[in-house]
């Protein structure tokens, strides 16, 4: 099976905490009838000085998740 990646909307927008950039993500999809829940909603992932950086690892870590669990 392949991983329908439209069917899944990832929000790898890091938060600030103590001079560095925290990856986290949130993974949602909408239910039949439109609605919007999430799916996964990660703790911290790991820090980074650079924004894109923690960007990056969470949208890698969000694609590597649904695809152990839908792939």
């Amino acid at each position: 099976m392949r991983l329908n990646s439209t069917r899944f909307r990832i929000d790898p927008t890091p938060r600030r905490a103590d001079g560095e950039y925290m990856a986290h993500v949130r993974i949602s999809t909408n239910r039949p009838d439109g609605s919007e829940y999430d799916v996964h909603l990660s703790g911290d992932l790991a820090g980074f000085e650079i924004r894109e950086d923690a960007i990056a690892y969470a949208q890698s870590w969000a694609e590597q998740w649904l695809y152990a669990r839908f792939g």
